[in-house]
């Protein structure tokens, strides 16, 4: 008996609609869901875009002092991908060839480029499929302060308290990442002091405050910046440096004046929202203390500024990035775009080697750089505008062989900062069930096969058309384990 043309449609989209679409979908899927994975692939100093003049004699000068503070520590702010002797011997042999040929490679651009060539070899960064990042800039502002409390210098800035801990959550609980920061107060563990505890006088008597600053709006910027210069009243110039923060989540007052519709998020630059306090004075701690995060600074001197990795900070050839995909102290090529000093709407090259030094608040993520401008108006500028793209060149230390440590290290990002994909259905289940392990394996044949049984899982419990499958269908599944 012939089979009718409608039958027969029926019967294949019913098994493209159970089979092969979730299939498809699982993929789909669970490719979004996956954490970036940030891969490095070899590369040539000969195909690096303007690598000629890329100011190669600061960078090694740069790359000195990072050695100095680095080779002392081996492991410190190194990710754990690359925690492994081969690295380390690797980085501690390029640092004894810098130093002990500086005599040489420190005479001109031509001698310090050389010394990069022999002792590095590139490898272009990339996050899955995208090949390029982002970079941004941060300078080292000059605020007006004094030692002592007076009319004039009514604005605290504070040393770290010594009551707060930081808690490693993981060590308590499997199911617990991440770390906290809280105080004891008393028996009880709670959560530190927000900016607007502390501006309200939270931390008043405790003996810590170390300056007393003119404007807040100079006490915020000094924060986002992380360290900078306070020149006092007798006019005598010191330094200000990071000593920490209270642990709270970053809001930025640009993100809030933009959620305010004080501003379109195009307008946004440090440039405009100083503008903005400025005109409404009367609302700047409203916008402020919609940031819960505080930072502690200490007084450095006249020395600095220092970057997290202990190193003084070079102009132009520092880089803050995130320490959990880029150790402390590796050259990186940058190829990219910053605003242009005559309009921030136009766009001039940037092409220039930094050694990764620093750290911040904000600068997450695989692709990332933040760039040290120094002080002055152009820092001043480029800081405040700096939002561009660029690719990365991360230059890896020759002593180990390249192919063998680029495969081992492949860093995967953390899951928590997967921004996880939901499935048809999932608003019935809590989001955490989504950031599983069962939904974080490769396009592999394994992989592929473990995904479409997941999804037929999920389908076939959430499926009204699970009910019209005949008993056979059923029995078939279940005896697979999919019932």
């Amino acid at each position: 008996m012939r089979m009718s043309v409608g039958r027969l449609f029926f019967r294949i989209s019913l098994f493209l609609a159970l089979f092969v679409a979730p299939i498809f979908l699982a993929v789909v899927f669970t490719y979004r869901a996956a954490p970036p994975k940030l891969t490095l692939k070899q590369t040539d100093f000969s195909s690096l875009n303007g690598w000629q003049q890329a100011g190669h004699g600061q960078a090694f000068s740069a790359f000195i002092k990072s050695c100095e503070k680095l080779t002392p520590r081996p492991g410190f702010l190194v990710s754990e991908g690359f925690k492994t002797e081969t690295y380390a011997r690797a980085f501690k042999d390029a640092c004894a060839k810098a130093i002990e040929g500086e005599d040489f490679y420190g005479t001109g651009e031509a001698e310090a480029r050389g010394f990069f060539e022999e002792a590095f070899v590139p490898y272009k960064m990339r996050q899955g499929w995208t090949k390029k990042g982002k970079i941004t800039g941060y300078y080292e502002p000059l605020m007006e302060a004094s030692l002592d409390p007076g009319p004039d210098y009514p604005y605290p800035l504070y040393r770290a308290p010594g009551d707060q801990i930081r808690v490693d959550l993981s060590k308590f609980r499997e199911d617990l990442t991440g770390t906290i920061v809280g105080r004891l107060e008393g028996n009880s563990f709670l959560p530190t002091y927000t900016r607007q505890d502390i501006n309200e006088g939270a931390l008043n008597g405790k003996g810590l405050e170390i300056l007393y600053a003119k404007d807040p709006i100079d006490v915020y910027f000094l924060q986002v910046q992380g360290s900078g210069r306070a020149r006092l009243p007798d006019g005598q110039i010191i330094g200000v440096g990071y000593a920490g923060k209270n642990g709270h989540t970053n809001t930025l007052a640009g993100r809030t004046l933009v959620q305010t519709g004080e501003m379109e998020i195009e307008e946004v630059s440090m440039q405009s929202i100083r503008q903005w306090f400025e005109k409404n004075p009367d609302r700047i701690f409203e916008i402020l203390h919609e940031d819960r995060s505080y930072v502690f600074f200490a007084i450095t001197g006249s020395a600095g500024p220092f970057g997290s990795s202990g190193a003084e900070l070079t102009p132009e050839h520092s880089l803050a990035v995130d320490p959990r995909f880029v150790p402390m102290g590796l050259p990186i090529y940058i190829d990219g775009e910053i605003p242009a000093l005559e309009s921030p709407d136009d766009l001039q090259g940037f092409r220039q080697l930094l050694i990764a030094q620093d750290t911040g608040g904000a600068i997450k993520g695989t692709i990332r750089g933040d760039v040290f401008w120094g002080r002055g108006e152009k820092a001043t500028f480029l800081a405040g505008h700096m939002n561009n793209e660029a690719t990365f060149t991360l230059l890896l230390p020759k002593g180990a062989p390249g192919s063998r440590m680029a495969r081992s290290l492949a860093l995967v990002m953390p899951a928590k900062m997967a921004t996880p994909t939901r499935w048809p259905g999932a608003p019935l289940f809590k989001p955490e069930k989504w950031r599983s392990k069962r939904f974080r394996c490769k396009a592999s044949a394994s992989g592929l096969r473990k995904t479409r049984i997941e999804f037929l899982k999920f389908y076939t419990k959430t499926a009204h058309t699970f009910s019209l499958l005949s008993p056979a269908a059923r029995a078939r599944l279940a005896h697979r384990g999919l019932s």
